[in-house]
């Protein structure tokens, strides 16, 4: 099935990238990241694994339509899936959302794609779905996304103290928020032939 873009953007570093529906095809490119126990220690706040047909019933699900999610593959210039972005528990009458993000290979890391599909799905959430208020959850020992999502304009607004242990070691949940009231969502207008 051809790759149908609903959003288009660049990383700070030029790099092209979109983000459309995930399609039946992606499966195999989402199996082999959530056996990567960094990645899901990141995710959960502790490592697992996923088999293939848990990852096949998570996908099924993906692909229904939901007013309460908006999800969308994040996909390089060459059409390849090397991540996902969500709106989950959308709250039209409050006009609230939370948002999730992956980059599923660490070769993707740093590389920008995250906090590009991050910033262009919250203007799609501002823009489109009328949010006010975008929240997040992040662990403490992932420093790097707290920087990232800072940039962005979330802000702190809470911790559950030692929400995680991973060995002997406990760390905060950290909560975030990003008010869409003064979000720049220029980007997303130019991508509407009419509005510019």
């Amino acid at each position: 099935m051809p790759l149908y873009p609903a959003l288009t953007g660049t990383t700070a570093n030029g790099a092209a990238f979109s983000l459309a529906r995930l399609r039946r095809e992606d499966l195999p490119q989402i199996i082999e990241p959530f056996q990567n126990l960094e990645l899901t220690t990141y995710l959960r706040g502790y490592g697992f694994t996923a088999s293939e047909a848990e990852q096949a019933e998570w996908l099924e699900s993906a692909l229904k339509n939901s007013p309460y999610q908006t999800l969308f593959g994040i996909y390089d210039a060459s059409e390849t899936l090397i991540g996902s972005v969500a709106l989950r528990e959308i709250d039209d009458r409050s006009g609230t959302a939370e948002l999730g993000v992956a980059i599923y290979q660490p070769r993707d890391w740093g590389a920008g794609y995250g906090s590009a599909a991050t910033r262009l799905i919250c203007q799609y959430g501002a823009f489109h779905l009328g949010l006010y208020n975008i929240m997040l959850k992040v662990f403490a020992f992932n420093e790097r996304a707290i920087r990232t999502y800072q940039k962005i304009g979330f802000r702190e607004i809470g911790r559950r103290t030692g929400a995680v242990r991973l060995g002997r070691e406990r760390f905060d949940e950290v909560y975030m928020e990003l008010l869409t009231d003064g979000l720049d969502t220029s980007e997303l207008r130019g991508q509407l032939r009419q509005m510019q």
